[in-house]
């Protein structure tokens, strides 16, 4: 397999990952709105899947945020 080839072959499989990041996404966060899951279990499932990494989530306490 040329170099071309085998970078070809990974665009693919990051492309393919991206949309199952994007499926996780979406999924926790309908099941956040819906009631299904409280803002913890949302942060834990997003870690689950490795998708944690594109949110920075805030932890609230009353009215006082922090990070």
């Amino acid at each position: 397999m040329m170099r071309r080839d085998y970078l070809l072959a990974e665009l693919r499989c990051a492309s393919l990952r991206a949309r199952l990041w994007q499926a996780d996404i979406d999924a926790v966060g309908l099941a956040l709105k819906a009631g299904w899951l409280d803002p913890e279990q949302a942060v834990e499932a997003l870690h689950d899947c490795d998708c944690l990494q594109f949110i920075s989530p805030e932890r609230s306490h009353g009215n006082e945020t922090t990070t």
